[in-house]
């Protein structure tokens, strides 16, 4: 997979003195956020969509990791979003996310799945997730967690 990056990747200068800090989205300059949604499941696809498309997330659709790193080297999306069970593939996705990502922030990537994992999900968190989420989730725990990633503003109901 490193050969579809190699084109696209290059190594930029770190503007965070840490490597996990993620710069907050200039909401003014780009108010469109872009998504990459990927799941074998066109159903699940379909699903996860529209709860973005409900955020005002305007979402570009790939069934497996590899087509997400073709596209990832062609676009610059603010978030993606990828089914976990291909863990391989996910984590190999996070690695070269997380370089590229290096400096701007982008993409905040957030898997989900199926069923709880603690090893998984403690994995892929440290190899550069910012979410793990178990489904079904609803909007607004996706809204939720999209905003604690820095995607989205945080949103708060007046009870």
């Amino acid at each position: 997979m490193d050969k579809l990056f190699n084109v696209s990747l290059t190594m930029e200068a770190q503007d965070s003195p840490h490597e996990w800090a993620r710069p907050q989205r200039r909401m003014k300059e780009d108010p469109m956020i872009r998504c990459l949604l990927i799941d074998k499941n066109p159903a699940e696809r379909q699903k996860v969509a529209q709860l973005l498309a409900s955020l005002g997330i305007v979402c570009v659709e790939r069934q497996d990791a590899e087509e997400g790193i073709r596209y990832c080297s062609e676009a610059d999306p603010d978030v993606v979003m990828m089914e976990a069970s291909a863990l391989p593939a996910a984590k190999e996705f996070l690695r070269l996310a997380r370089h590229k990502g290096q400096s701007t922030g982008k993409p905040v990537v957030i898997l989900y799945a199926d069923r709880a994992n603690l090893a998984t999900m403690g994995e892929t968190i440290l190899d550069g997730a910012a979410e793990f989420l178990i489904r079904p989730f609803d909007r607004d725990l996706l809204q939720f967690k999209l905003a604690q990633a820095g995607v989205l503003q945080p949103h708060y109901n007046a009870a």
